[in-house]
């Protein structure tokens, strides 16, 4: 009959290669069937068999967008292997169980399962399911730097939670999405990120100049952007060719007149050039119009 060939079972295939041979016919290619149903995955989870169960995950997980709400019915399965410490694939468990939980649109519950599943959730796949996850860790993150950092409160940020965010900005250094690293470094209140971020970029001058920018139109916290300031100093001060202007702008916001003075000084002491560039400083704290801040440089100039 029809229906005996068209089993999916190793017994059946092995049964029509045997009658092909049998009567001198070459066996057809065979093709994997293609799955209808995960019912039969579902069941091999609550076999005895660790392999057998890794099997049903693996190919669970492949089709789990498609069958997301009859998998959902035997999500609790999936749940138990997360949670026994003896199962050695508990991180497949964890993602399959996010992926159902997404679909079911609670995303909690999705997150807390992702970082379950360790380096199986794949920040550089380009799907929804990623995307959406990983701007929800994002914003979890955040927030929590900031209670911590800002507000001082004592909180215990969930590791694999950090885990994810520095992947991400690895992933953008990588790209070379420099501008978008600042921004999550900056919103995550990690200066070390910062700092690795602009060392890693292409173009370090261009990267410093753009944190300078968002930090002074976006970092609103006055102790942080201070913090954030000095370190954009430091940076600056250590390139090669270091842009007086930029870090004398930077001073002007940190209210440090005698360092201002001292760099001025510096440069009308140096080369034409460089007596060029301490005009251009001056130029621009004019600008500013910060009259208290231009009487202390004067003050401390050189006489």
């Amino acid at each position: 009959r029809v229906e005996a060939f068209a089993s999916e079972s190793a017994s059946s295939i092995f049964s029509l290669h045997s009658i092909s041979l049998a009567i001198g016919v070459a066996a057809p290619a065979m093709c994997p069937p293609a799955i209808s149903s995960a019912a039969g995955l579902l069941a091999l989870l609550d076999e005895g068999s660790d392999d057998l169960k890794r099997h049903a995950l693996i190919n669970i997980d492949r089709v789990v967008h498609d069958y997301w709400y009859q998998i959902s019915g035997s999500i609790a399965s999936v749940e138990a292997l997360y949670e026994d410490d003896e199962f050695s694939h508990r991180e497949l468990a964890a993602l399959v169980a996010s992926k159902v939980f997404y679909h079911l649109g609670e995303l909690d519950d999705a997150l807390s399962y992702a970082l379950g599943a360790g380096s199986l959730f794949n920040v550089e796949e380009e799907s929804e399911y990623i995307q959406t996850l990983v701007s929800r860790c994002l914003d979890r993150y955040f927030a929590e730097r900031v209670k911590e950092m800002e507000d001082g409160e004592e909180i215990t940020i969930d590791p694999r939670l950090a885990a994810i965010v520095e992947r991400m900005l690895d992933r953008c250094c990588e790209a070379g999405q420099s501008e978008q690293a600042v921004g999550v470094a900056l919103e995550s209140r990690r200066l070390d990120k910062l700092e690795e971020v602009i060392n890693r970029s292409a173009d370090k001058t261009k990267t410093l100049r753009y944190a300078l920018t968002v930090c002074q139109r976006l970092v609103i916290n006055r102790t942080f952007r201070q913090q954030v300031l000095r370190l954009l100093v430091r940076l600056y001060e250590g390139a090669a060719s270091p842009d007086y202007v930029d870090i004398c702008q930077c001073l002007m916001f940190l209210d440090d007149a005698p360092e201002v003075a001292a760099i001025v000084n510096k440069l009308l002491r140096g080369s034409k050039e460089d007596e060029l560039v301490a005009y251009q400083v001056a130029f621009d704290l004019v600008e500013n119009e910060m009259q208290s801040f231009l009487h202390q440089v004067q003050q401390d100039l050189d006489k």
